[in-house]
């Protein structure tokens, strides 16, 4: 088992969409920061790892096999150079608590890639049996072994890695780096050159190491569609997650970012909510709260069993599902009835606790039970959670028997504090 350069099950991980194929730009450098800067405030500060889809040639999935352009559209005016651009992103983001890094692709070429004929020439695509390029929807498949052996994989790898300071960002995701070709079946990659499906995936553990000997990890999607083998140990996260039995696999070695078992926590993709909406980020707050702020909490936890639909969990904790409606318990406190939450914010490092609650619906006069580290009488302050960071809300709250009543519009989140504490 490797160890990893983040702690993904801790990490809230995200993609962001910069540019669309063909060139319809969504985001320049200067603007993704400052969407970076709001989803820092809406998600209280949580580690984030953000990739940047459409960074490169003319938009999302161009360019490859080559990956040494940065696409021009994303520059920002003050700079010479979009890679200027793009690496001042990646060092301004730090300050969001944001580890800025790249969607790649090494599995698909196309052929406007300016890569495209020498990887012809020399015979690193795929092939069908009679010795035909192999295509399928998303271009024209590279046989990982064919590519490794000639050097090609790490040549890509190396030029990416001059280019742009991926060992500080210490993460990489490379989309569709699958083992079977959507529409082929369960077939090699390359039945022409007789490389086995086992022999394809002993090449991807070579170049998921080449990676990490370099400080980054590796991401991907799927852990089991279009997959023999998920990867564990190698590959620490994936998107549409949902093949392995969480109850073998701890978050801390292999953990999903979006699909799943919501039982266990479910993250959330992000991209399609910054895409829709990058000024206000309407709906990021209810996702966050309904999503990722549980799955952070229940990663922490030893996952002890899973019975008659209730999951038991270390330090007491329940979770299980009624219908539709989501719930967790510890010790009989309620952390979650359904789209309401009462979650502590667990990755801020601080003298004082902190919850978090939020309403789908809105309640009035709901009662929430406080963890044992706070005191059984007095008051708390709640802070309502914006884009623009906490705002003061109402006069502090009682707190008997440790227990707050609280009242929250739909669609509220509040940051909840131990009086006269500034969060």
């Amino acid at each position: 088992m490797l160890s990893f350069q983040h702690r993904y099950h801790q990490t809230l991980t995200m993609k962001m969409t910069m540019c669309e194929k063909g060139g319809q730009l969504r985001l320049t450098c200067e603007q993704a920061l400052e969407v970076i800067r709001r989803l820092d405030r809406l998600t209280r500060g949580i580690p984030k790892i953000i990739y940047l889809v459409g960074w490169q040639y003319d938009g999302h999935d161009t360019g490859y096999p080559a990956m040494d352009v940065v696409n021009p559209r994303i520059r920002r005016e003050e700079d010479a150079t979009a890679l200027d651009s793009l690496k001042w992103l990646m060092s301004e983001a730090f300050q969001y608590r944001t580890a800025v890094s790249l969607h790649i692709n090494m599995l698909d070429a196309q052929e406007d890639s300016p890569m495209w004929d020498e990887y012809v020439n020399r015979d690193l695509l795929a092939r069908n049996p009679d010795g035909s390029l192999r295509k399928y929807k998303w271009g024209y498949p590279i046989s990982y072994t064919r590519e490794w052996s000639a050097g090609f994989a790490q040549r890509r790898i190396d030029r990416l890695t001059d280019m742009l300071p991926l060992a500080r960002a210490g993460t990489i995701h490379i989309d569709a780096f699958h083992q079977y070709i959507p529409g082929f079946g369960e077939e090699a990659i390359s039945p022409y050159h007789g490389i086995t499906t086992d022999e394809e995936i002993e090449t991807q553990r070579s170049i998921i190491r080449y990676w990490m000997d370099k400080g980054v990890d590796v991401t991907s999607e799927f852990d089991g569609r279009y997959r023999k083998d998920p990867l564990i140990g190698l590959q620490p996260f994936a998107w549409h997650f949902g093949q392995l039995d969480p109850m073998q696999v701890p978050a801390s070695v292999y953990v999903g970012g979006e699909g799943g078992d919501a039982r266990f926590g479910v993250s959330m993709l992000g991209q399609g909510l910054i895409k829709k909406d990058p000024e206000k980020l309407k709906g990021f707050l209810q996702q966050f709260c309904t999503t990722a702020l549980p799955w952070y909490f229940l990663n922490r936890l030893e996952r002890l069993q899973d019975k008659d639909g209730e999951v038991t969990f270390s330090n007491g904790v329940t979770s299980g599902k009624e219908g539709d409606r989501l719930w967790i318990r510890q010790a009989g406190r309620w952390l979650r009835r359904g789209g309401d939450v009462f979650v502590p914010a667990l990755w801020l490092e601080r003298s004082h606790p902190e919850m978090i609650a939020f309403s789908e619906e809105g309640y009035s006069g709901l009662e929430w039970e406080l963890p044992p580290d706070w005191p059984e009488e007095g008051a708390v302050e709640a802070y309502r959670i914006g884009i623009d960071g906490l705002t003061p809300f109402g006069p502090p709250i009682p707190v008997r028997q440790r227990t707050v009543t609280l009242t929250l519009g739909k669609g509220e989140a509040f940051s909840i504090v131990p009086q006269g504490v500034k969060p």
